[in-house]
This record gives structure tokens, C-alpha cells and sequence, in this order.
């Protein structure tokens, strides 16, 4: 058999199988997306599904509509909100799933319901930048042979679905540094090291550029000192140290 021959097989099978397992098993989920401190609902709210590299919006009232296999696991991305998965895996089978989910914003603005937390302790805050880069299982690239395998060449013609996969999974490192510098901010505020108010918090991090590789093998010491230097150059330039 031909290396052609041989890669429309595999082609054919995959989709066969897949074409196969999506008519049993595809379910429908209807959802609404909601701000979880303003308690409305959010439009233009991208939900993927990242095993089909599919992506539908949430409509005005928050609402929307996607086909998935039971056991998919889905993400919603919205800018300046953490990044969310969910999957219906662990409800009871049925053909349809009515959802109501709620994301969280990375920063509150005026005016908005503020859900009072308690500062992190450096310990706490410790154990999360440990876990700094690691993605949901979901999401990662599946291992494939050497490019001379057919099984490579039918990886790139689903690159556009690898690249989403890739994005979200940056968004999610990202979200998480930014949740991660919040609540060092947070600490330090609480110690008097600092004092920054919650609404520059977004720009300073944005700033101070402090990476996801010095978050995470960084001493305490090292990136205290590190947010207090660039707390001072940050106050200074706006105004904020006199």
C-alpha cells in the first residue's frame, strides 16, 4: 500500500470512528454565563470546545447552545475574567443540560459587589506559584510520531485546532500569574509594604512585567523585594509616592 493509499485508510477510519462516537455520544448543553460579582449575565462570552476545535458566543442574555460528547470538557473565555472549564462527565445521562455558570473577574471595579477575602499567606501563595504552567490534561498536545508517519501528517491537517489549544492554554497561564501577582499584592498591602489601591493593581502588573518563570522559582525574599522596587518606580511615575 502506497503511503497515500495508506493515509486516506487511516483517514477514513479516524473519521469514521469519530463520526461514529459523535452521533452516539454528542449531547446538547445550553448554558448562561454570568458575572459572579455583578450577578448579570455576560454577552460575548467564547465557549470552546477545544477536542473540535469549535467556538460559539453567548448571545445578550448570557445564553448559548453547543453540541459536545458527554465527557468533553469545555472552556469559557471572556477578556479580564478567569479563564473556566466545566464538563456535564459527572451528571446523570440525558440528552440535554441546562447550565448556569459564573466567572470571576480578574480585578472589581467601582461601584461593583466586592466579596471580602482574607489575604493569602506567603505560604499559600507559595504552593500556587509551584503549580505555574501547568495546563488542564485536556489540552495537551497529544504525543505523535516522527513527521514521516502518516499519523504526523494528519496532526497538521488539524493544526488550526492545535493552535487553539495552544492559546487557551496560554490564557490560562496567564490568568493565573495575574491571580497569583493580585494576591501578593494583596499580602503586601495587608503588611504595609506597599500601598496600592486595588484599581492600579491591573497596571502595575502590567508594568512591572514580572514573569511566570521568576513567580514560580523565585524565594519569598527575592520576590518581595522585586514587587516593593517596582512599587516605588510604579508610585513614583503616577503619582502615587510623593
Amino acid at each position: 500500500m502506497t503511503r497515500v493509499k495508506l493515509l486516506c485508510f487511516i483517514f477514513a477510519v479516524i473519521t469514521t470512528k469519530i463520526t461514529h462516537a459523535i452521533s452516539k455520544d454528542t449531547v446538547i448543553i445550553r448554558g448562561t454565563v454570568y458575572d459572579l460579582y455583578l450577578n448579570r449575565p455576560l454577552a460575548g462570552v467564547s465557549v470552546i470546545h477545544s477536542a473540535w476545535g469549535q467556538t460559539t458566543v453567548t448571545d445578550i442574555s448570557g445564553k448559548f447552545t453547543i453540541r459536545a460528547l458527554r465527557t468533553d470538557t469545555l472552556f469559557l473565555f471572556y477578556p479580564a475574567y478567569r479563564t473556566l472549564r466545566f464538563s456535564v462527565a459527572d451528571s446523570a445521562p440525558q440528552q440535554t443540560y441546562n447550565l448556569v455558570l459564573g466567572i470571576e473577574p480578574l480585578q472589581t471595579g467601582i461601584g461593583q459587589a466586592v466579596i471580602i477575602k482574607a489575604p493569602k499567606t506567603l505560604e499559600q501563595i507559595e504552593r500556587e506559584r509551584r503549580e505555574l504552567g501547568k495546563t488542564p490534561e485536556e489540552l495537551e498536545r497529544p504525543v505523535i510520531e516522527p513527521f514521516t508517519s502518516p499519523i504526523s501528517a494528519l496532526y497538521d491537517m488539524f493544526s488550526r485546532r492545535a493552535r487553539e489549544r495552544e492559546k487557551l492554554k496560554q490564557q490560562i497561564v496567564e490568568d493565573d500569574r495575574r491571580k497569583i501577582m493580585r494576591e501578593l499584592l494583596d499580602y503586601f498591602n495587608e503588611n504595609q509594604l506597599i500601598d496600592l489601591p486595588e484599581s492600579y493593581y491591573e497596571d502595575f502588573i502590567r508594568f512591572s512585567e514580572i514573569s511566570i518563570e521568576f513567580l514560580k522559582y523565585s524565594t519569598d525574599y527575592e520576590i518581595t523585594r522585586r514587587v516593593v522596587e517596582e512599587y516605588n518606580r510604579y508610585g513614583r511615575l503616577n503619582g502615587i509616592i510623593k
